[in-house]
Order: C-alpha cells, then structure tokens, then sequence
C-alpha cells in the first residue's frame, strides 16, 4: 500500500473512531435526558424511546457509510494494482443490506485474482526453467529482486563438455539433423548433471557450462559425485553416439571431452542495466573452459585443486604439465582414470 493510501487509511479510522465515540456519547446523554424527563411527566415515554431510536440509527448509518468508504478505498485500490481480474464489475455504491454481500463479493474476487496470478507466475516459472535451470531461475530471481550488477565469490565445482569434430558434422549432414543430435545429446548430458545435483548454467554452441556446490570442510564425497556425473555422461554420450554413427544422411564420427575444475568464481548478474544475465566467472571457469579444449574424446580432465579434493574416491593421473591460452606458466591436469573400490563403499 503506498504511503497516501495509508495516510487515508489512519484518517478514516481516526474519523471513525472520533465518530463513534461523540454519536455514542451523545445517544447515552440524550437516552439519560429523556428518562429523567419521562419520570416527571413533563415528556412521554414514547417520545423518548423514539429520540433515542433516531440517534442510534444516525450513529449506525454514519459507521456504515464510513465502513462502506472503506471497502470502496479498498476495491478501488487493488484495481489500480491490477490484483482484481479484469472482468470484475466494480462496486459504484452500497446500500446497508447489500455490505456484507458486497464484502464476500471483492474477497472471492481477490482471492480468484491471486491464484490466477499465482498459477501464471508458477507457469512462467516452468518456462524459464527450460531455458537456464531450476537453480538458475532461483537465484537469479533473487538478485532480480535487488536489480543491480554483481555477484559474489563462491566455492564451486566447475564443468564444461564440448563435442570433438562438431564443426566437421555440420558440414557433411544438413542442418536439422545437427539440431536433432544436439537437443537429444543436450537432454541425456542434463538428465546426468541434474541426478547429480548440479546445474547447467548455459550451452554454448554444442558445449555445456554446468556448476556444482562446493562445501567447506570434508569435500570428498561432494567432488566424487562431480567425476561421477562426467563419467556417466561419457557413459550416455557413447550410448546416443553409436546411434548417431548411422542414423543419419552421412557417417558422424564425433567425440566428447569434459573438463573439470574446483575453486571460487563470481557468481551474479553480468550485463548491463537493460539486459542482464546469471551466470559464473573468474579464472575458475576459465581453467575447465581450456581443460576441456585439450580433453581427447573419452577423457575428463580435472585441476590439481579437484585431484586433491577427490582422490580418496578416484585414480587420478598426473599428466604432462601444459601451457593453456590466457594462462601465465604451465598448468597440470589429472585424467580421472576411474573410481575406487573399497570395502566401506
């Protein structure tokens, strides 16, 4: 309620309640003059029951118009918000017998108005879920609330995939079946990174930018489930892969590399005023970014930050260290080799 609505608010009650008390006051007295009169005969009974009557119907008609002022303040309020359905009739003016009707009227009205507000809000929701994920929507919708630029520095678990010879597929089969193989190989790689709790920030072409909540303290079991998300997606991208082999106008022969590195980025609203958008930043990012350009098909490539936090679970080789783009000096990743079995797991 804006400020003016509320001073008209405290005004009418204030003018209610000085109403009230004066009308009140005045019908007792005029009760208590009329009595005493009555009693010395000097006025009938009759008439003083009458001057009695006339008063409190005055003071009942007053609170009523003062009552039905405020249900006509309020309607005409959420009106102006657009709370109210488009098709309610507005109340122009009330008669005493027809408040309560009248009441129960604009709160069904209001109550209609807000779930179907709700129900389009829930579907608008869904639909903006499809386009940047569940997460995403939460908490961009947060930091949409604040509307600014920005973000803040969080732990994360970073992941990027990217399909080998892609370039080479779309210039053998037609444009359709390369969308066909994106979106069925988009859905298997999501149902993968969701099972597993993390979140995919945006594709890029036909690479996935996906996150992972990085916790304090004993990250072990947290990092495990990361490489076994990138395993199973190897899993699912050979299973659509040997169908994509030879279900299509020309041979496909692609590949996925994955690369994987744990850190802080910058995580918020990146843009400009007009347009912004959720996403992570930071060198963090950048790392899984170039590891996953350098990751042969079948591999997942992690930073040595990852090998630590996850190496209880999994064996991990060292590689070569290697120079990456917009990286100062060399970098060294681990090839997940696979995950360990143990008695306790």
């Amino acid at each position: 309620m804006s400020t003016s609505s509320q001073d008209k608010f405290i005004r009418s009650v204030k003018e209610l309640v000085l109403r009230v008390s004066l009308l009140l006051l005045l019908s007792v007295g005029a009760g208590m003059s009329v009595a005493a009169l009555s009693s010395d005969g000097n006025l009938p009974v009759p008439m003083g029951l009458l001057t009695f009557g006339f008063l409190s119907f005055f003071w009942f008609f007053t609170a009523w118009r003062q009552k039905a002022g405020w249900l006509l303040e309020f309607q005409n309020f959420l009106l102006e918000k657009q709370i109210l359905p488009f098709h309610y009739q507005p109340v122009k003016s009330l008669a005493p017998w027809e408040l309560k009707s009248q009441q129960i009227k604009l709160m069904n009205q209001v109550g209609q108005g807000y779930s179907s507000a709700s129900a389009k809000l829930k579907e608008a929701n869904q639909v903006l879920e499809k386009y940047v994920g569940t997460k995403v929507t939460d908490q961009a919708a947060k930091m949409a609330a604040k509307s600014e630029l920005g973000g803040e520095l969080k732990r994360v678990y970073v992941l990027f995939s990217d399909v080998r010879g892609f370039t080479k597929m779309t210039e053998t089969i037609r444009p359709d079946e390369t969308v066909d193989i994106l979106n069925e190989m988009f859905t298997a790689m999501e149902e993968v990174i969701r099972k597993n709790g993390g979140d995919i920030n945006k594709y890029i072409g036909d690479a996935i930018l996906a996150f992972f909540h990085r916790p304090y303290g004993n990250e072990g079991e947290a990092a495990a489930k990361v490489l076994r998300t990138a395993l199973g997606m190897q899993e699912s991208f050979e299973a659509l892969n040997r169908g994509f082999a030879v279900g299509y106008s020309k041979p496909i022969s692609i590949g996925l590399g994955i690369g994987i590195t744990a850190g802080e980025a910058i995580v918020g609203n990146l843009g400009s005023i007009n347009r912004m958008e959720f996403t992570l930043i930071g060198d963090t990012v950048n790392l899984a970014s170039r590891f996953c350009g350098i990751a042969k098909h079948g591999q997942v490539l992690v930073n040595e930050e990852m090998a630590k936090a996850a190496e209880k679970y999994f064996e991990l080789q060292a590689l070569p260290p290697v120079e990456v783009k917009g990286k100062s000096g060399f970098q060294k990743p681990f090839a997940v080799v696979g995950e360990k079995m143990s008695l306790d797991r």
